[in-house]
């Protein structure tokens, strides 16, 4: 389909994350007030209630599973049926492994598909013809406050945008390296093409992203006569300043996750 409406969908499914109608926390303890007797294997670990190893069945269950800067990843309670087992509970974006072996969030062949994933079906093509995806997220973490104050953070009225560099489930690195409420080539503070110059502290767990930003950048099939690209283009942590006759498009865009806690 086009990258307008791939995008379009991408934003309607991560507006999703978190969606769980059965959620009940009468006390803002962060706790569902039923679920250790609800006989629901929630987790879909094997165990229910006081029997589920960890006694985690009355958790938030719902949140992000991944939050890097070339890759997301959601859980939400789409069938409202109180557990995160339904194939379509777990929703993923990015480019799979074949098309961008080293990770980095550019396709490997100069354009790819954008894939999507539904459950453990790896990621299906949504959008043809992206030469980079990004992705960077917004939190509310209160420098770990036990219950955040349901806002999301900010530095000097600019909200914070990281991501996990490594995948260990806690954002790390900051987009907006120098901290003046933009995210732009001056960023890249050595010179590098990858704005991961700033450390993220304390480093965020990825339960507690709000938002995220979302960057494509589109290219033709074939170079075009005449053309000659020398604009620079950032998506996300990437610099990309191409020299080269294929028309680009960079889209982008704000999501906010409101059934994550935001007031």
């Amino acid at each position: 389909q086009s990258t307008r409406a791939a995008l379009n969908l991408m934003q309607h499914d991560i507006r999703m994350a978190g969606f769980d109608a059965t959620w009940k926390d009468s006390n803002d303890d962060q706790l569902d007030d039923r679920r250790l007797k609800d006989l629901i294997d929630n987790d879909c670990d094997g165990g229910a209630d006081n029997d589920d190893p960890g006694s985690d069945e009355n958790e938030n269950l719902v949140h992000f599973t991944a939050a890097q800067a070339h890759y997301l990843q959601f859980r939400l309670d789409r069938q409202s049926d109180g557990d995160i087992c339904d194939p379509s509970d777990l929703i993923g974006f990015g480019f799979s492994r074949t098309r961008d072996r080293n990770r980095d969030g550019i396709a490997d062949a100069g354009a790819a598909p954008l894939g999507r994933s539904v459950g453990a079906s790896g990621l299906q093509p949504l959008a043809e013809d992206i030469q980079a995806v990004a992705f960077g997220y917004a939190f509310d973490d209160d420098n770990g406050a036990a219950l955040p104050d349901g806002d999301i953070d900010t530095a000097a009225g600019n909200i914070i945008w990281g991501y996990d560099s490594n995948g260990d489930g806690y954002l790390d690195t900051r987009l907006d390296s120098n901290k003046d409420g933009l995210i732009n080539a001056e960023d890249d503070l050595n010179g590098d093409g990858r704005l991961n110059d700033a450390y993220l502290t304390p480093a965020v767990p990825i339960r507690r992203v709000r938002a995220v930003a979302i960057w494509m950048l589109a290219r033709t099939r074939a170079p075009l006569r005449g053309r000659h690209d020398t604009a620079t283009y950032v998506v996300g942590n990437k610099i990309i300043i191409p020299l080269d006759r294929y028309k680009r498009e960079l889209m982008t865009a704000i999501v906010y996750c409101r059934n994550l806690g935001l007031r």
